[in-house]
């Protein structure tokens, strides 16, 4: 029998499908760091509210996703068919939340004893040679109970309906999964500070309060080095540009073609190479004078906790500690 390999994507996927002889490769497609994540009663309740999220966020059509969504499922239900499960996962935050959900899923359907394996790594898989990945495929070691343990926690508390449980995980011992006290601390940055902004909306203005001139595509590159583990594809960062552009209270002036498409290729092309600025808003509340949250309408979500403005949790990072809605 073969094994089986679930990774974070397709780039990941067909390097390790490539490199390992005979292996199958299961690609785990999702943004879980975007849009809700709330408790269900199953994961079939939660794969209709990610598929509405991510169809709506313009990630596919809903048919095309719920496939994908499927797919995934089905080579789950089958994974006791392959002599191993080899889980692949990098160390950043979008990483570390897709092996949550996965060794939740495990937890709940256990393999005979050794035949469930994790690669962690500190490096991005796409980026990598088939030697290393040769390299790595040695330092595989079996889950153990602590680690399913950990995850099983981690990924309950991330999907409350308030940030708290998420929040107190750094009370913990998390070493079971080397990287995750940092994917914890970094989903908690983006809920919002005193300014109104989360650190991702805080770099896109730093680097755009530099005076560069930059461009919406240069813009991406920059904000991705400010961060200790890359986690945000573009599309990403396109979303999080076209709310700092097309709130009523705009942060960011400039950016031609909002919001972001693929439809229209002259106004996808007009978006990657129109150079955003700040706007005096943008500039002061940059610069702490003015919560943006005062000024624009928020309604998103942070795993399963839905942050309105009457309801809204923030996240002191000097301090590291939560601020409750007033």
């Amino acid at each position: 029998m073969t094994d089986l390999v679930i990774t974070n994507g397709d780039a990941a996927g067909e390097l390790l499908r490539r490199t390992l002889a005979g292996a199958e490769v299961l690609p785990w497609r999702d943004v879980l760091h975007e849009g809700p994540v709330p408790l269900t009663d199953s994961p079939e309740e939660l794969t209709e509210v990610r598929v509405s999220y991510l169809a709506e966020a313009g990630a596919g059509d809903v048919s095309a996703l719920e496939f994908d969504f499927a797919a995934r499922y089905r080579g789950l239900s089958i994974s006791d068919n392959f002599t191993s499960v080899i889980l692949w996962f990098e160390h950043d935050l979008y990483d570390q939340l897709q092996l949550l959900q996965v060794l939740d899923w495990f937890a709940d359907h256990p393999r005979e004893p050794e035949t469930l394996l994790l690669v962690q790594t500190d490096d991005y898989i796409g980026r990598q040679k088939p030697e290393t990945i040769s390299e790595q495929a040695a330092l595989a070691r079996a889950v153990t109970q602590t680690q399913l343990d950990v995850a099983v926690r981690a990924w309950s508390a991330f999907r409350q309906p308030t940030p708290e449980a998420w929040a107190n995980l750094l009370r913990e011992d998390l070493s079971a999964l080397p990287f995750l006290r940092g994917a914890v601390i970094r989903m908690l940055e983006e809920l919002p500070g005193s300014d109104g902004l989360t650190r991702a909306e805080r770099q896109v203005l730093a680097c755009l309060a530099t005076g560069s001139d930059l461009t919406s595509v240069a813009l991406f590159g920059a904000t991705q080095k400010m961060e200790d583990a890359e986690f945000m594809g573009d599309w990403s960062i396109w979303r999080l540009l076209d709310g700092l552009a097309l709130s009523p209270a705009p942060l960011i002036a400039g950016l031609d073609g909002a919001p972001f498409q693929v439809e229209d290729n002259a106004r996808m092309e007009a978006y990657v190479k129109s150079q955003p600025a700040l706007t005096t808003l943008g500039k002061e509340v940059l610069e702490g004078q003015v919560d943006w949250a005062l000024h624009h309408s928020i309604d998103r979500w942070w795993g399963g906790t839905h942050l309105t403005n009457a309801i809204l949790w923030r996240w002191d990072s000097e301090t590291e500690h939560l601020i409750a809605p007033v």
